[in-house]
């Protein structure tokens, strides 16, 4: 998924750039309870059990895990140290890295509402227009991370559903 916004609504979730950023908070703090009662109503085989092409829900559910740490590591750097940068990071290296597919898609959500806590706190310290430079996409300000986290919510939660239907 694209870093950088380049049309106004994504066009798989809907997701609107200029979301307003207490709704784009609203989204994260809401995800943990969303993402617990999409893998509730699936079978324990499902939720480890990608379709053709696409991840897991479990691992979806802990892909959202680590886009919230990263965010908030990336809203910390923003706060204290801006000049060392924003580096990108790959999904799918990260993924089979931590090896997604074989960790508990129960203790996904002990983690998931763990991560979005920390992410809320720290989103809500972080003076929106303070920035870091990120070493693809340029200048990024905290709230540009808020809205990015908070459409990675949104997006992947609608593809645990679809993973699970």
């Amino acid at each position: 998924m694209s870093e950088q916004p380049t049309i106004p609504r994504c066009a798989g979730c809907g997701w609107s750039w200029s979301l307003p950023i207490d709704e784009a908070l609203d989204v994260v703090a809401d995800v943990p309870a969303r993402v617990g009662t999409a893998l509730d109503r699936a079978g324990v085989a499902a939720l480890r059990s990608p379709a053709d092409g696409v991840w897991s829900p479990s691992s979806y559910a802990w892909h959202l895990v680590d886009v919230l740490r990263i965010g908030t590591e990336r809203l910390w750097t923003i706060a204290l140290d801006p000049v060392s940068g924003l580096p990108s990071w790959d999904q799918d290296d990260l993924a089979a890295v931590r090896r997604y597919a074989d960790l508990s898609s129960i203790a996904v959500l002990r983690a998931l509402r763990d991560a979005a806590a920390t992410w809320l706190g720290t989103a809500g310290s972080v003076p929106l227009d303070a920035s870091a430079e990120h070493d693809e996409e340029g200048p990024m300000t905290a709230a540009d991370v808020i809205r990015r986290c908070a459409h990675e919510a949104q997006h992947h939660l609608l593809d645990i559903e679809r993973a699970l239907r």
